[in-house]
């Protein structure tokens, strides 16, 4: 069952890298490309700065995986002869599956969250600061508003566990990694493909959602 679980936080992160992440965080992986990288050549000047930053990210996930997890974790003691635990993981499991449904329908509830921090201009801004390694920039940018992220997060507080929310969070980190480094390269062509992802994104959340609700449910 945990093992289960760890899979779809891992697809989970593969298919919304490919799909949400490509195009929200496109700029940034551009940022860094231009900030760290520049005009050095081979795959290690040019690949190390893109690792650190997703590194940088992941250990913000981690950190947020960390903490759900406790507060998961509290709540099931306190509340155990409550049903709360149980509420938690059907909770996190309607809004993966609500989430999706909605996303699928072409209406994105957290658009807004996200348009308006987009409107800010966080890479221009970013790059005005000019952070000393990419290591750092991707810690900061971690806590940016995104969906998928939240749903995972929600999802890492009904493990109950500090340890399994921050495992279950570094392996959605790592799923979005593997599309964020390809983007350095293939940035282009990823782009005009990412609907296919976004549409495997939501039927991997959607699923998650059910299996999240069936969990709680059988406690």
């Amino acid at each position: 069952m945990e093992e289960l679980t760890y899979l779809g936080f891992l697809s989970m992160g593969f298919s919304v890298g490919f799909g949400h992440c490509l195009g929200m965080c496109h700029p940034f992986v551009l940022y860094i490309s231009g900030r760290f990288v520049g005009d050095k050549k081979g795959y290690r000047p040019l690949f190390l700065p893109h690792i650190m930053y997703n590194l940088g990210r992941i250990t913000t996930y981690a950190m947020l995986g960390l903490i759900a997890g406790f507060a998961g974790n509290m709540v099931q003691t306190v509340g155990s002869l409550m049903g709360i635990q149980k509420a938690a993981a059907v909770f996190a499991g309607f809004f993966l599956i609500i989430y999706g449904l909605f996303a699928f329908a072409g209406y994105n509830f957290m658009n807004k969250l996200e348009s308006k921090f987009g409107r800010l201009n966080i890479a221009d801004k970013i790059k005005r600061l000019q952070p000393k390694t990419p290591y750092i920039t991707g810690v900061v940018l971690g806590f940016l508003p995104c969906g998928p992220l939240y749903g995972m997060i929600i999802a890492s507080a009904s493990t109950a566990d500090a340890l399994r929310g921050m495992i279950s969070m570094v392996l959605f980190g790592t799923g979005t990694m593997a599309a964020l480094l390809l983007a350095s390269v293939f940035g282009n062509f990823l782009m005009a493909r990412r609907g296919l992802f976004n549409m495997l994104s939501l039927i991997i959340m959607t699923a998650m959602g059910i299996f999240f609700i069936w969990s709680g449910l059988r406690m």
